[in-house]
């Protein structure tokens, strides 16, 4: 219990501020909270005004506190909200194409959408504009894919998916046994078919999001 009165009382504000609180609530001088610590009071000093401790001193005032370095440096719930949000990292225009934001790198995006309870693990989202894709997205809708770069056709055949040529470019297709072996029909929903097409990957989209 005595651990949770450190972290109730303690988990707000800056870093120099909750280090502050957590040796004020277990009742410690700067003298007696570093010798707690193993180091200085003027180290235990430079923290309350804002210096930063090292990685082990970190730990070492997250266990005196009795919670985790992610709390006490306050990103906890950054992590936990980054978790749940989805970058969106292109677009799908004419053609299906996917045009990626030349000035985002992977991971992040000119915008966010909520993830989905069913997608897991690593996922990203392209923008769909105009009727490229109509009826199945509107403009303005997001596709989200995860990265799960494949061609396992048990996972891919028959199935919506964001689709890389040998050439290098990206489509929004739906994805069919080819004639010849390891080639591929691209088919659109309102254009023709690409026949006998070799991809390098293609990635099954998971959810369509409305805007």
């Amino acid at each position: 219990m005595e651990g949770r009165r450190y972290y109730a009382g303690a988990m707000s504000g800056s870093l120099a501020t909750r280090i502050k609180a957590i040796r004020q609530t277990a009742g410690l001088n700067q003298t007696e909270f570093a010798n707690r610590l193993g180091t200085t009071q003027s180290t235990v000093a430079r923290w309350e005004k804002g210096a930063e401790p090292s990685g082990p001193m970190l730990h070492a005032i997250a266990r005196v506190a009795s919670t985790t370095v992610e709390r006490l440096m306050g990103t906890d719930d950054l992590a936990s909200a980054a978790a749940d949000q989805i970058p969106v990292v292109g677009y799908v225009g004419a053609g299906a194409a996917v045009t990626p934001f030349d000035d985002y790198a992977p991971g992040d995006g000119m915008a966010f959408v909520e993830r989905p309870p069913f997608v897991s693990g690593r996922a990203v989202a392209v923008e769909v504009k105009g009727d490229s894709l109509l009826p199945v997205a509107e403009d303005g809708w997001r596709l989200v894919y995860t990265g799960e770069q494949t061609i396992v056709e048990d996972q891919v055949l028959n199935k919506l998916c964001v689709v890389q040529l040998s050439d290098g470019r990206l489509l929004v297709k739906r994805l069919m046994r080819g004639s010849k072996p390891q080639r591929y029909h691209l088919v659109s929903t309102n254009a023709p078919i690409m026949e006998d097409i070799e991809i390098e990957w293609a990635a099954p989209v998971r959810a369509i999001i409305p805007q």
